[in-house]
């Protein structure tokens, strides 16, 4: 029986290094966001309290940082699995 190498036990395919990278750059994109969001109703409520097509700019922020989540995951979805069978 051949001993394994440390590195050949602790190799990570190319695939999942392309998936976390991925999925690192979107996560920071939407935290940024999401901090964005946080910090603009946190110091200056007023900008919040503007209406924007009959409701709030707090109310409408709030659904499009869930919509952006919603997408950012069927996104990170596809391109896992254009990863996963070498198309990408």
């Amino acid at each position: 029986m051949t001993e394994k190498k440390p590195e050949d036990i602790m190799a990570v395919p190319e695939k999942d290094k392309k998936t976390f990278k991925m999925g690192l750059i979107l996560f920071i994109v939407y935290i940024v966001g999401y901090f964005l969001f946080t910090i603009a109703g946190t110091f200056n409520k007023n900008i919040l309290m503007t209406r924007v097509f009959g409701l709030n700019v707090g109310i409408v922020g709030g659904m499009l940082i869930i919509i952006s989540a919603i997408v950012i995951a069927v996104y990170y979805n596809w391109y896992a699995g254009q990863v996963e069978t070498g198309v990408n």
